[in-house]
């Protein structure tokens, strides 16, 4: 799990963003809590009941568009009840770290976050999601609390550890993976002969047509139809339009086309077909070639020094939450053996 913005259910409604599609049920119905203790954090208790306040809190702010909707407010217990109760001990444990500390918050801070979060009908909200005033005052507290700590003891590292340098060297690796190419559009005609003089001399005359004219080979299909009467048996074909940049070329096709601009037709060139085994001529078409070169650095500069951070975040989160976890005699894996995957506290009646 990946802790960027732990803290806060409030901060990271991104984890439950996805579209609740729970049909309707008829009747009414309402959610059933079976109420138990989950774990212990650093002699703080945590129950079901906490859990369902978190989530009702996160819950509000990520889909009050659907407040009314018992369906919609299950489905959401059932699908982040365990996420939840993990931040919730990661936050218990940056709480305790932050006492030792003496970090504090002063109440003008809350309660100007309260009235960010809630506007001014502060209470009239908080009745709608079945919230007391002084049970938010405590979770919003905590919350701000633990993001200070996040900034302090993860964000702030991670960012310094992301140097120019650094920026510079995953500019470079950006480049090895995604080189600067070019994308060629064009055609290929196709022309055989059950003889080689005749081959030839046909190849010539396609050539001379479409050169001459200097338009695409689509605009002379009745001459080439002549060219196949006049030299027959023999057959021209016109492929469909390839698309297809540097890497994706072959190296007969990237030969043909190196030296045409847009418009141009190559030469006539000769070879044993791989199809049929027999004498093709090949004349070539260009029909447009786009450069795609590298972005220049200062272009993607700001996004490279976000990704790196992020996995310094990572990083650091990790490095945190485990020197916590050591420091506060927490060991996650026995909470994997108290609450088995079939566990489901709440209930739809």
């Amino acid at each position: 799990m990946k802790y960027l913005t732990f803290g806060s259910l409030f901060t990271a409604l991104s984890l439950f963003s996805a579209p609740l599609s729970m049909p309707p049920l008829e009747g009414d119905h309402k959610i059933g809590v079976q109420n138990s203790i989950l774990t212990h954090v650093n002699d703080t208790t945590i129950s079901v009941v906490d859990v369902k306040k978190k989530l009702d809190y996160a819950f509000h702010q990520s889909y009050p568009q659907l407040a009314d909707s018992t369906e919609a407010r299950f489905q959401f217990y059932q699908g982040s009840w365990r996420q939840v109760l993990m931040e919730m001990i990661d936050n218990e444990l940056m709480l305790a770290d932050a006492a030792e500390r003496e970090i504090k918050l002063t109440d003008g801070e809350v309660r100007e976050e309260m009235e960010n979060r809630f506007g001014p009908n502060v209470m009239q909200t908080l009745d709608r999601i079945g919230l007391s005033y002084d049970e938010t005052w405590k979770m919003l507290k905590n919350e701000m609390l633990v993001q200070r700590m996040v900034w302090f003891f993860i964000h702030s590292k991670a960012i310094q550890k992301v140097t120019p340098q650094e920026i510079k060297q995953a500019y470079r690796m950006y480049l090895k993976e995604n080189p600067p190419y070019q994308e060629w559009t064009y055609r290929v005609i196709s022309l055989r002969a059950d003889q080689n003089d005749v081959l030839q001399k046909l190849a010539d005359a396609t050539y001379k047509l479409l050169s001459d004219g200097g338009q695409s080979p689509e605009s002379v299909a009745a001459q080439l139809k002549e060219l196949e009467t006049q030299y027959a048996p023999c057959s021209i074909q016109l492929s469909t339009e390839y698309k297809a940049s540097d890497t994706e070329l072959s190296e007969a096709h990237r030969t043909a086309l190196a030296a045409l601009t847009p418009g141009q037709y190559s030469k006539p060139s000769t070879q044993t077909s791989r199809v049929d085994k027999k004498t093709v001529s090949r004349i070539f078409y260009l029909s447009q070639k786009t450069d795609h070169p590298a972005p220049k650095f200062e272009e993607i500069s700001a996004r490279l020094k976000s990704d790196l951070t992020q996995k310094a975040v990572t990083v650091e989160s990790t490095d945190y939450l485990s020197k916590l976890r050591k420091h506060y005699g927490f060991d996650p894996t026995h909470l994997k053996e108290s609450l088995p995957e079939d566990l489901n506290p709440f209930v739809l009646q």
